[in-house]
């Protein structure tokens, strides 16, 4: 777990919000890879094992499918829809998602001129990844059911297809700051507090509502140059 994103996470059984006391046993390039994160409030424990912050077993469903789009492909489209114009902030990517994650960095990087290592503003927290995690820094993992941050901490969540369940959707946009994007499978229901923005045949994109929430035609997301 990258020590910067930590404090942003938090416990999610059913207190009043807290920040997590980290006790590191082994730690590699600003990484926790071993230790625990306990609750002051409820006096829970979460064991980091394998640089993985592990809030319960893994949560995301399998889901069949071809071959996965290229990773670059992914990152692009990513950036896209999430508006990483910009460094800086924390998004949070679920499942499959997560082989976007170096990619994303190195392409908000180039774009941001921050050179080939990644911005150190941008962070990604992985949400039950699809593969092995490495520890490295900016990206941390965690897995548990539901979204273990904190209000209003991240500029843009995208789940997949194996972790749009009904309980990451609502935590996600509580887990949004006002303007945040939030990007789900086509066929996931938009949780309240959103405002989809786009749409294709494999996703929406939907922002958090900053006020009252305003009518608006959803655009329809396409390539440029095509009809």
């Amino acid at each position: 777990m990258f020590v910067d994103l930590i404090d942003a996470l938090r416990c999610p059984r059913p207190h009043d919000p807290t920040w997590l006391v980290t006790a590191a046993h082994t730690t590699r390039a600003r990484c926790v890879v071993e230790g625990t994160l306990g609750c002051p409030v409820c006096r829970t424990t979460y064991p980091v094992a394998g640089g993985v912050a592990r809030f319960g077993p893994p949560n995301a469903r399998a889901v069949p499918g071809g071959p996965p789009p290229s990773p670059d492909d992914e990152a692009l489209r990513l950036a896209a829809l999430l508006g990483l114009t910009d460094a800086g902030g924390i998004v949070a990517l679920g499942g499959a998602w997560d082989a976007a994650a170096d990619p994303l960095l190195a392409l908000v990087a180039d774009a941001t001129g921050a050179g080939p290592a990644g911005h150190p503003d941008l962070r990604v927290l992985l949400i039950d990844p699809a593969s092995p995690y490495a520890p490295r820094p900016p990206v941390g993992a965690v897995t548990g059911a539901g979204l273990p941050v904190a209000a209003g901490a991240l500029r843009g969540v995208a789940l997949d297809a194996g972790t749009a369940d009904a309980e990451r959707l609502t935590g996600a946009v509580a887990a949004l700051r006002p303007g945040g994007r939030l990007v789900a499978p086509a066929d996931a229901p938009a949780p309240a507090g959103v405002r989809e923005l786009a749409r294709d045949a494999r996703h929406w994109v939907a922002e958090r509502e900053t006020g009252p929430a305003s009518a608006g035609p959803v655009v329809p997301l396409r390539r440029a140059g095509r009809s």
